[in-house]
């Protein structure tokens, strides 16, 4: 089609014949001019020349412009070819890049009937091209949107002639997807809309991330329950909720006894397991009503909604304590058992708020913990004190171990049958600049249910060793020097390789060297502490069993470790000649004992009749009052020298 405005343009054969017609026709017009007029030959002749030269010039300039044209002609075709494929390939380009584009891009008629869509559509949507062709893209609704979104949409493409935001589409599967869409309207001169161009992106991934974001935001990960952010969030709002409709609650922490043993001892890979398995447990026993949350590494909390009365309460404890306490079982047949001790606090007679609640059932378990795990206690106004002191116990003790305000007393051990001294007990002391000494009842206790007990028990091995060198210097009598050991650093610490640290710091002899450690250490894991005691032993150190009578301990394992003294525990002592009963304990403690080729000590020793008592049992050795209280180190050595390592057996 000849565009608008473009000359009519002659083709060059029919300029050449015109050219030719006109040049026979100019020939003959000279000639019969020349015939019919009277004209001389010579000016004929020249005339005849003349019209010769003209034709020719006229030749010439027809020809240059024939030439021109022909030029012209072929630098404008080829200046159209060039511009054809030029616009052809910017279409192509055009076309490839929207057809590969990883946003899907669908074009519509002025009434929104597809006319085309690239292969990212097809792929995103699940239709084939054909199936759409001729559709309105109503068939991909989710059913999501209300009627109002739809006209929020069309009321923006009306007054912008764009819309952008994000919707659910359904794919052909039936699966309904989120995607971020721009929709756009196409005009023509007059601005009437003659196509909609719509170009969208599924964001399915993205939206999954937002989802995992929120997930852990809110929830513990291993679990799945809410996590402690999420949980006071929703015990918040369960007590706003309760406040207003005069309603009640119980918050119950359930702490998860020795969970960190089954960590120590199975892995955290198991333990992890473990407390997968009891938060299943108790989440599977909770009501309708009842929530359920992580709050740290050992401990659940658990919301109980309407719950008013004390027995209501303690019937729930006990239905979440038989949930946890149900064994897990892993696929080789492995079997780990850990109950929980659980701390119950009550809205409102307790607390007014959801952080009093969670404080007071914190402080509550402390003292179902005390009872031996298993068990639950009701929150009581002193706890909170009594957890501050402990707090503040334990931070204190630490800087004590730090400022050396720790000191170690020494209580002689005598042979009974001679009156020499044999050893002597190192008891760790705390001399407080502010408060004076302290009373291992008291700081004891915290060390060993936080942690501290393996930095005070390191501290006192050191210093012990240190002590035991320094009478060996001064010339003092040969002496075993006993260090009391826990059961969590027995257990839970290299106690190995601390001893032999100590050892070579102070060069104190490891025969000299007697570790005592306590009968419920042994019977808590016995196969462990078997292994840790060889390793003492290789070392040259005396092994002691302290207060034998009162962990429970399998005899048929106590003849495997490598021991060399029991000690009768102070509590079968303390009431003879009065008590048959623990003369009779004592008496056979002694008498096993010596079958099983120990020496015997006994502990607490105050009275001549105790003395007497196991001096006929045939006793070893004994230590207590009777002879001396524990001493400083250097009222210890004094005592020594003055009875050149002597004791005056009575009796």
């Amino acid at each position: 089609m000849q565009d608008q405005g473009e000359q009519p343009r002659i083709p060059l054969w029919g300029a050449m014949t015109l050219y030719v017609c006109a040049g026979l026709l100019w020939l003959w017009g000279v000639e019969w001019l020349l015939a019919h007029l009277q004209i001389p030959p010579e000016a004929a002749a020249q005339r005849r020349m003349l019209s010769s030269v003209t034709l020719v010039l006229v030749t010439a300039v027809g020809g240059g412009w024939l030439l021109w044209r022909m030029r012209r002609g072929e630098r404008t075709a080829h200046a159209a070819m060039a511009a054809g494929r030029e616009a052809d390939e910017r279409q192509r380009l055009a076309a490839a890049v929207v057809d590969n584009t990883m946003e899907g891009v669908v074009v519509t008629d002025a009434r929104s009937r597809i006319l085309s869509v690239n292969s990212a559509f097809t792929r995103l949507l699940g239709y084939t091209e054909q199936e759409m062709l001729g559709k309105t893209p109503r068939m991909f609704k989710s059913g999501r949107h209300d009627k109002a979104f739809y006209e929020a949409m069309w009321d923006s493409m009306q007054a912008t002639g764009h819309w952008q935001g994000e919707i659910w589409n359904r794919r052909k599967n039936g699966e309904v997807f989120p995607e971020r869409m721009s929709l756009s309207a196409v005009k023509d001169a007059q601005g009437k809309v003659t196509h909609y161009v719509c170009m969208f992106t599924d964001i399915s991934a993205e939206k999954a991330r937002e989802a995992q974001l929120e997930f852990l935001a809110h929830r513990d990960m291993l679990t799945g329950l809410p996590n402690s952010v999420r949980f006071t969030a929703l015990l918040e709002d369960a007590v706003a909720e309760a406040a207003a409709e005069q309603g009640t609650l119980a918050v119950m922490l359930l702490n998860i006894d020795r969970f960190k043993d089954v960590n120590d001892s199975y892995g955290h890979a198991i333990g992890d397991q473990v407390l997968r398995h009891i938060a299943a447990r108790v989440h599977d026993s909770l009501g309708p009503q009842d929530l359920i949350g992580r709050m740290a590494g050992d401990e659940l909390a658990v919301l109980c909604k309407g719950m008013s009365e004390r027995g209501d309460a303690i019937a729930r404890a006990r239905q979440l304590i038989a949930a946890a306490g149900q064994p897990w079982s892993s696929p080789d047949g492995l079997s780990v058992m850990a109950g929980v001790s659980v701390g119950i606090c009550m809205y409102p007679s307790h607390a007014g708020n959801a952080q009093d609640l969670l404080q007071g059932a914190h402080a509550a378990v402390y003292g179902a913990k005390s009872r031996s795990g298993r068990a639950w206690c009701f929150f009581e106004e002193d706890m909170t004190s009594a957890a501050r002191e402990r707090l503040a116990m334990e931070a204190r003790l630490r800087q004590a171990i730090d400022l050396g305000h720790l000191r170690l007393y020494f209580q002689p051990q005598i042979d009974l049958a001679t009156g020499r001294l044999v050893g002597a007990e190192a008891l760790v002391r705390w001399l407080d600049p502010d408060e004076g000494l302290i009373s291992p009842a008291r700081f004891i206790p915290v060390a060993e249910s936080s942690g501290v007990i393996g930095a005070l028990g390191l501290w006192v091995l050191r210093e012990a060793c240190a002590q035991g060198q320094r009478w060996r210097d001064q010339g003092l009598p040969e002496m075993t020097i006993a260090v009391n050991v826990s059961l969590h650093q027995f257990l839970l610490t290299d106690i190995a390789g601390a001893t032999a640290d100590a050892l070579a710091a102070t060069g104190f002899a490891p025969h000299c060297l007697e570790l005592e450690i306590t009968e419920s250490a042994l019977a808590e894991r016995p196969e462990e502490a078997l292994a840790v005691m060889r390793r003492l032993r290789a070392q040259g150190l005396r092994l002691a069993i302290d207060d034998f009578g009162t962990g429970y301990s399998s005899l048929a394992h106590l003849k495997r470790f490598p021991l060399d003294l029991l000690k009768i525990d102070q509590g079968f002592i303390r009431d003879i000649p009065h008590s048959a009963d623990d003369m009779a304990i004592s008496g056979s403690v002694i008498a096993l004992g010596h079958a099983m080729g120990l020496k015997v000590l006994a502990e607490g020793v105050e009275t001549a009749e105790q003395l007497a008592f196991l001096r006929g049992k045939g006793c070893d050795f004994f230590q207590g009052y009777l002879c001396s209280k524990p001493l400083p180190a250097q009222a210890f050595g004094e005592w020594v020298s003055d009875n050149q390592g002597m004791w005056a057996v009575q009796g």
